[in-house]
């Protein structure tokens, strides 16, 4: 066969990229395993994956704890042994030979160039110049190596975070620029480093919201960041960092399809919790992961929303209506994440059973404070995003509540307002408070409205008290000013 035949017949190397020579310890997936297989002693030492691999100190440190290295090479062993076509035993040596060659290679060719010393203010040269001087099988391996020296009398993760950004903001290029980013991007990789970063948080759900924000830049943050998580969201609004936003990605995906309560134990904390990072998620958008993302977090829902937690969450609500207006909220943001029907259940429940629009007689309080809650639960129904025939089911009897409480509020306007002009001014400045719900009931207020301004007796008793032409126009205008608020003006009958 000829040479070409021999390259076109060779077996093609599987996009699972697994582990066969030391050079492919280096690729980025590796890394990212080789953090998961090694994460407790990185966080120990306060080490990148990256410095692992370009240091004969720390490969020998980790080489060293015989069951912990044996422990993790089994586990990589026994989850790619059917990718890589081989049973666990051959490709447990196979992973040994990998690491065991890396590790000579390391200390060979940390010994034949040892590593150059960086300057942050010659760091775009010395990039450049170590390129073109690799002597190494493994791209940028003086550079990192020279990194990893760099860093390495640093004892925290804030510190070693530091050390990049002084690089970060002296990276000349996109080129020079995604050497630190993959950095930061295994930085923040860790939750302890992540968390030592952004500040001490008490729940998932604050810490996810957390990620969220820092995934939004260069959008303001709603988190009071430490200064290291103000640090790099500001790197974020500032620089393409594109490993480190699939780095905070991974994190905030992982803590989706985690187990742990968002809020805590308490119910109510954490169904509140959940709805505060939908919330932000679903306007964070494609930034966090849009659709992906909203797939993975309604995975949770059905675990921890049902009508009996509704119930328990809201039980301390004393009034029905206000129970209802909290759960119709909850249904809008749920947008179309699972639970809703739950929702839906616990809505009628309440709704049928506690009799709400029946509770809204001339008993249940002062008229307008009466009046006003009818609407604002009119309102909660109308932008719940249930069915409209599931909206005109709820509505029409609290409509029919307000309108036969229409009549008694004006009887009263007309005992304690002794003009027209205060009598229409009392209804106007209801108007303008959002009292009455749109529609049929407002139009019968307008109506009203539009008696009280016809008297003959109106403008008299409208300007008494007005001591100048001046003081007139004034009150002409604040009229009609009132008079657009309310939606009257707007009708031009007014």
């Amino acid at each position: 066969m000829t040479a070409d035949a021999d390259k076109e017949a060779a077996p093609v190397r599987p996009a699972t990229a697994i582990c066969r020579e030391p050079a492919d310890l280096y690729s980025a997936r590796s890394k990212r395993a080789i953090a998961r297989l090694t994460r407790d002693f990185l966080d120990r030492v306060k080490a990148t994956p990256s410095e692992l691999l370009h240091s004969a100190i720390l490969q020998r440190q980790y080489m060293d704890m015989g069951t912990t290295y044996q422990a993790a090479a089994q586990k990589a062993a026994m989850s790619q042994a059917q990718s890589a076509n081989q049973n666990v035993q051959v490709r447990l040596r196979e992973l040994y030979g990998c690491v065991d060659g890396a590790v000579r290679n390391t200390a060979e060719w940390l010994k034949a160039k040892p590593p150059a010393p960086i300057d942050p203010e010659t760091f775009n040269d010395f990039i450049h110049a170590s390129r073109r001087a690799e002597t190494t099988e493994t791209r940028d391996f003086s550079i990192y190596a020279s990194l990893t020296v760099y860093l390495a009398d640093t004892k925290t993760w804030g510190e070693k975070f530091d050390r990049l950004l002084v690089l970060a903001d002296a990276a000349g290029g996109p080129e020079v620029l995604v050497i630190v980013d993959q950095l930061i991007a295994e930085m923040v990789d860790s939750k302890m480093a992540l968390r030592e970063l952004i500040g001490e948080i008490d729940t998932l759900g604050k810490h996810l919201e957390a990620i969220v924000d820092l995934l939004g830049a260069p959008n303001e943050p709603k988190t009071q960041f430490a200064d290291g998580g103000q640090t790099l969201h500001r790197l974020l609004s500032v620089h393409p960092l594109t490993e480190t936003r699939a780095s905070l990605l991974r994190q905030l995906r992982r803590g989706l399809e985690s187990k742990n309560p968002l809020g805590g134990k308490n119910p109510a904390a954490d169904l509140h919790a959940h709805l505060r990072l939908l919330e932000k998620i679903s306007r964070a958008g494609d930034s966090a992961g849009g659709e992906n993302t909203l797939q993975l977090f309604s995975d949770r829902l059905p675990k921890i929303l049902s009508a009996d937690t509704l119930s328990m969450v809201l039980r301390p609500i004393e009034k029905a209506e206000e129970r209802l207006i909290k759960a119709l909220d909850i249904h809008r943001r749920l947008g179309n994440s699972p639970g809703k029907q739950q929702v839906r259940q616990y809505v009628y429940n309440v709704f049928e059973f506690e009799r709400v629009a029946q509770g809204f007689g001339p008993e249940a309080g002062p008229l307008p404070e009466t009046v006003k809650r009818v609407t604002a639960l009119h309102h909660a129904f109308a932008t719940s995003g249930l069915a409209e025939q599931h909206i005109i089911k709820y509505i029409e009897p609290l409509e029919q509540a307000q309108a036969a409480l229409l009549p008694l509020l004006f009887q009263t306007i007309e005992r304690e307002a002794e003009t027209s002009a205060a009598r229409a001014i009392a209804l106007l400045d209801l108007c303008t408070d959002s009292t009455f719900m749109p529609g049929a009931n407002l139009k019968t207020v307008h109506q009203q409205i539009r008696r009280y301004m016809s008297d003959e007796t109106f403008a008299t008793s409208f300007l008494a008290g007005a001591a100048d032409k001046q003081a007139q126009t004034q009150r002409l205008v604040d009229l009609h000013q009132k008079l657009l608020r309310s939606g009257l003006a707007r009708t031009g009958t007014a």
